[in-house]
């Protein structure tokens, strides 16, 4: 079985005025802290939510990263 690849995240809607790379971090480590309590909880349809969030800003991190420092 071959798996797909992930398709690109949806643009922000923060739009022209993205979050600082610290903010960003931030939020990413909340979704991470509020990951490893839905496992615990066993909330299945709010960890594929919280997975595809999670993606999102990973991908605004990136794209934030390559600003600051290009």
């Amino acid at each position: 079985m071959s798996a797909a690849l992930p398709s690109r995240p949806a643009p922000s809607p923060r739009g022209p005025n993205p979050l600082p790379v610290e903010a960003l971090q931030r939020t990413l480590g909340g979704l991470l802290h509020e990951r490893e309590l839905l496992r615990s909880s066993g909330a299945k349809r709010a960890l594929d939510r919280n997975r595809l969030e999670i993606v999102r800003v990973q991908w605004e991190l990136t794209h934030a990263l390559v600003q600051r420092y290009a």
